[in-house]
């Protein structure tokens, strides 16, 4: 199956969810690479508890009495049933959430997407600045970036759901341009030279296709995170392509893994019926580094239901139970962790 095919399929599969999707590629810079710090379990933790490495704070229990599948990597999503608004604690995860903006300024258009920056600039001594690039989503990301306490400048960008990112962000100069653009209106409005520091690529859905094109470019070798958000996915009935589509997530993954990227992919239990989903995708890929993930259970926000996890150096994959629109919408709600694991790790 094309790649194209699957990010309409996608689209028409979020469609029907009454959400709108698509995406393809970005691209790079200079990077400082940090470890992020994995704590210790305290001495008073349970046997069957598991300390998060992302979210020190919020520990996981490790589910010993779960029967996973002989065939783990090639299994369908289990878990397939969705909470009500009720079971949410009365939150509808798709619906807009109110949020205190004001330590950020407000949207600023470009030539295409817009910004955000903190209001004071968010530079160091140096005139440096930490950016994050989002593929799809704008609102709901920046909720996020404002519960998560970081004080990255966000870009983001969302197309229709006939649109592709593939010519916004594929070809060489691409990524390179809204970063020119970014630091020009910076350095306008802060009245002195501002730069881009570390920058992360971040995807929610079908932009996870933009970041497959960002990792397929020469200056991938300078993106110093990425993030995915329930939204690895690839062919399922023609091997070849499944694993050719896989494959720059799975070398950026090893990178991660060894310390020198960062890479969080989180997937939920949507089964989608014409590709493989994003629990096949994200077994696929840490079975390529020769590890399976951990049943593990832990509610977090907006009623997210974590199920597996599993890390390794500076690679992070958690799935979440759940198939229905809520279930994509709540896995946002990731987005607030995992933004502040990457100012830790920004922040050395």
């Amino acid at each position: 199956m094309e790649k194209t095919a699957i990010v309409g399929l996608f689209g028409a599969a979020v469609a029907l969810l009454g959400v709108g999707f698509i995406a393809r590629r970005p691209q790079a810079l200079p990077v400082h690479v940090v470890a992020v710090a994995h704590s210790a379990p305290p001495a008073s933790a349970k046997p069957d508890t598991l300390v998060d490495a992302l979210v020190p704070d919020r520990p996981m229990r490790l589910d010993e009495s779960r029967v996973e599948p002989a065939d783990w990597v090639n299994a369908r999503p289990g878990f397939q049933y969705s909470r009500s608004a009720a079971e949410r604690g009365g939150v509808e995860p798709c619906a807009t959430q109110a949020v205190d903006t004001s330590v950020f300024a407000d949207w600023t258009p470009l030539g295409k997407g817009r910004f955000i920056a903190p209001r004071d600039f968010g530079l160091d001594a140096q005139g440096r600045f930490e950016l994050v690039i989002h593929l799809h989503g704008d609102e709901p990301i920046r909720r996020e970036l404002v519960k998560s306490g970081a004080r990255f400048v966000l870009y983001t960008l969302t197309l229709g759901p006939s649109q592709s990112y593939a010519p916004v962000l594929n070809g060489a100069g691409s990524f390179r341009a809204i970063v020119a653009e970014i630091e020009q209106t910076m350095s306008k409005r802060a009245g002195r030279a501002a730069r881009v520091g570390h920058v992360a690529l971040s995807a929610w859905s079908a932009g996870f296709v933009g970041i497959e094109a960002a990792l397929s470019q020469p200056e991938s070798k300078d993106v110093d995170a990425v993030v995915l958000i329930d939204g690895l996915h690839a062919p399922r009935n023609d091997a070849a392509a499944f694993k050719a589509q896989l494959q720059p997530f799975v070398d950026y993954a090893k990178r991660a893994a060894a310390g020198e990227k960062l890479l969080f992919i989180s997937h939920s239990s949507i089964d989608p019926p014409d590709f493989a989903s994003t629990t096949e995708c994200a077994h696929y890929l840490v079975s390529a580094l020769g590890a399976r993930p951990q049943p593990v259970e832990r509610q977090d926000p907006l009623g997210l239901e974590l199920v597996e996890s599993f890390s390794r150096g500076n690679l992070y994959v958690r799935g979440y139970a759940g198939n229905d629109k809520a279930d994509h919408c709540a896995q946002l709600a990731v987005l607030r962790d995992v933004y502040a694991a990457l100012q830790r790790h920004w922040q050395g």
